[in-house]
């Protein structure tokens, strides 16, 4: 899947003004443990987060953590840290990713704070990001999504896939 993306992204002639900024969301254990202790962390500070990271604590706390607003950067920059709370069978399928990506010669950057708010997503998300579009950077984005089948009714068959706009890519 990353390397499709990445040879569309080379074919196109972006590849070089675009890195990778992958991360790790883990299983749902993970993921549970980690959403628990990101609110513990935020609760006390809801006041000074913005309106819509308040809205969020309530409804999906880890999308605070891509929150584009000055404010809440500073106040997540304390937060505890995904990869502290992984367990063993999710650092060790992170790395597979990881090391996977050096055979590729897909040139990554870990970036501990990307994350995907909706439940299904586990494990590995990612970005490709440019600067040459300001905070808006996301060309090309997405990740592993175990859980979208049975959201929407269906049986467990795990994902995986990857969006991009093409106003982003033009």
């Amino acid at each position: 899947c990353l390397d499709f993306a990445y040879n569309i992204l080379q074919q196109l002639g972006l590849a070089s003004s675009c890195i990778l900024e992958i991360n790790t969301l883990g299983d749902q254990v993970s993921r549970g443990n980690y959403r628990k202790a990101l609110t513990d962390y935020l609760t006390p500070l809801k006041s000074q987060l913005s309106a819509d990271s308040q809205v969020r604590l309530e409804k999906n706390p880890l999308r605070i953590l891509d929150s584009k607003d000055e404010g809440d950067k500073k106040l997540i920059a304390g937060a505890p840290l995904f990869s502290d709370f992984l367990n063993e069978e999710s650092k060790k399928f992170f790395n597979q990713v990881l090391e996977g990506l050096k055979l590729l010669e897909i040139p990554f950057k870990v970036n501990p704070k990307l994350v995907r708010g909706l439940d299904y997503y586990c494990h590995t998300v990612f970005e490709f990001v440019t600067t040459d579009l300001g905070a808006q950077g996301a060309v090309l984005a997405g990740g592993r999504y175990d859980g979208l089948a049975e959201t929407l009714g269906g049986q467990a068959t795990p994902g995986v896939g990857w969006a991009s706009g093409v106003d982003r890519l033009v």
